[in-house]
């Protein structure tokens, strides 16, 4: 009975698994889903920090390209504001000199 009564107390030492130990078979498997489910659950973590960093990577990434199609864009724009002030300043010299 000593043998026994050692084995029930070392099976008391598993804390928080004691009662899915008394379960036998079922335990033990409660306890590996358990442990899939944890491993899956730092990989999905672990995933989507992943992404965050690269979604973060690629909005900083815009950033720089709106920052350099801005200017072409406003580099465009006066282009084409001096072009029409030029076309309206012949325009007007044309129907200037036809009178």
């Amino acid at each position: 009975m000593t043998f026994l009564s050692m084995i029930f107390l070392q099976a008391q030492s598993f804390g928080v698994f004691e009662t899915l130990t008394q379960y036998g078979a079922l335990g033990v498997i409660v306890l590996g889903l358990g442990a899939v489910l944890w491993y899956m659950l730092k990989r999905q973590l672990a995933s989507e920090d992943e992404l965050k960093k690269k979604v973060d990577d690629l909005q900083k990434e815009l950033n720089g390209y709106i920052k350099t199609d801005a200017g072409k864009v406003q580099s465009a724009l006066d282009n084409n504001t001096q072009a029409l002030k030029d076309l309206r300043e012949i325009i007007i010299m044309s129907k200037g000199s036809r009178k």
